[in-house]
């Protein structure tokens, strides 16, 4: 899968339209980067995608990818460097346009020079079906433009309270700046589909109560110490274990928003009949 040279394919037969999503959540450590590369990775059996590091201060796809950029999104930012110079790919349909964070010539690009170079990604770089961007964990002013400029935003939570309450804050962030935001909620870290359900009840049901609307359910993922096992080697899970649990559950939330349905059906019955937003206040 990983490829450490090779030319990009900006140049190929342009798509009609990109869709554009994020990753993103309130509180670091949910393993948001590792979904947003496993998902391009599956994504990209059967259509061509971009994976892009938003993150310009700690990004770290590069490693998951076994690929050592020259460039990054901040130098494609600030006009140091052209898009098709700074895109490398990472396998057949997959490319990844990485983060050079951490480095001491790499600075945070302008506000006005990140708009720009999203309009790029939207309007101009039209050979992906899909482009994906990995952010940082939060609601910075980078991230925040990032997030109001893609086409839906993938909020990525824990069963853990705390996970869920900054999940709150940054929704809650979000569409009180851009009210026609569309979002979803991916629950990982659990496969069991009565806790999945509780989780998304309880999301729900706190944010109907204090926003008056609420994200769509995007999927979810479980445990699975192939997974951490794949990051080590730095492959994707699908290449690692076809077989594995993550892998059935990340082909799972690539068919649910390659068909925009939900993986999993709830009890309509059970959503909101129970007082679970207790411990979680406004």
């Amino acid at each position: 899968m990983n490829n450490l040279h090779g030319k990009n394919r900006i140049g190929h037969i342009a798509a009609e339209k990109s869709c554009l999503y994020a990753v993103a959540s309130g509180k670091g450590g949910v393993g948001k980067s590792v979904i947003a590369f496993n998902l391009a990775s599956y994504l990209a059996l059967s259509n061509r995608v971009l994976l892009v590091d938003g993150d310009f201060q700690m990004g770290n796809l590069h490693l998951l990818a076994n690929i050592a950029p020259a460039y990054g999104w901040q130098g494609v930012c600030m006009g140091r460097v052209d898009p098709h110079e700074a895109i490398k790919p990472v396998s057949d349909n997959l490319d990844l346009l990485a983060s050079t964070g951490g480095r001491s010539d790499e600075l945070l690009p302008d506000m006005q020079s990140l708009a720009t170079s999203l309009n790029t990604l939207r309007n101009d770089i039209t050979s992906y079906d899909y482009i994906i961007i990995d952010t940082p964990s939060g609601i910075l002013p980078h991230t925040n433009l990032i997030l109001n400029a893609v086409d839906e935003v993938i909020l990525v939570t824990t069963p853990e309270l705390t996970s869920i309450s900054d999940c709150y804050a940054l929704y809650k962030i979000l569409i009180s700046n851009n009210n026609h935001l569309t979002a979803s909620l991916l629950v990982n870290r659990e496969d069991r589909k009565e806790e999945v359900e509780y989780i998304y009840q309880k999301f729900v049901t706190i944010t109907d109560q204090f926003l008056g609307r609420s994200p769509a359910f995007f999927g979810h993922l479980g445990e699975d110490s192939t997974l951490v096992e794949s990051v080590a080697l730095q492959q994707g899970v699908a290449d690692f274990a076809p077989n594995s649990p993550a892998a059935k559950h990340f082909a799972a939330i690539a068919e649910s928003l390659l068909s925009s349905r939900s993986q999993v059906e709830f009890n309509p019955q059970t959503i909101n009949l129970n007082p679970v937003g207790a411990d979680i206040k406004e």
